[in-house]
């Protein structure tokens, strides 16, 4: 993965060093999984103690997007990662039938 392939933002808080690496390998998986030449737009906010996660993949193929909610940055984090996943596994099988 490029690293123009992919923004990734973190608004109101600074990960610790285990959270980005997580994030960062989760994004390497997804990135195999997506369309080649996809663009990936990734950003995690804090709010009055509430974080929220949302992922945009754009390509030629097909776009996704998943937004989550969550009390912990673990918990968006892997809600977010587990439905844009879903959303590319669906995509899979319609296209490769």
């Amino acid at each position: 993965m490029l690293a123009e392939d992919i923004r990734l933002k973190f608004k109101g808080f600074e990960p610790t060093h285990d959270v980005r690496s997580a994030i960062d390998i989760l994004l390497n998986e997804l990135h195999l999984k997506a369309p080649s030449q996809s663009f990936f737009k990734v950003t995690f906010t804090l709010t009055n103690g509430i974080f929220e996660g949302a992922i945009k993949i754009t390509s030629v193929a097909e776009n996704f997007v998943v937004k989550v909610t969550d009390a912990t940055i673990n918990g968006v984090r892997s809600q977010l990662f587990e439905k844009v996943g879903a959303q590319l596994k669906d995509w899979k099988k319609v296209r490769f039938d």
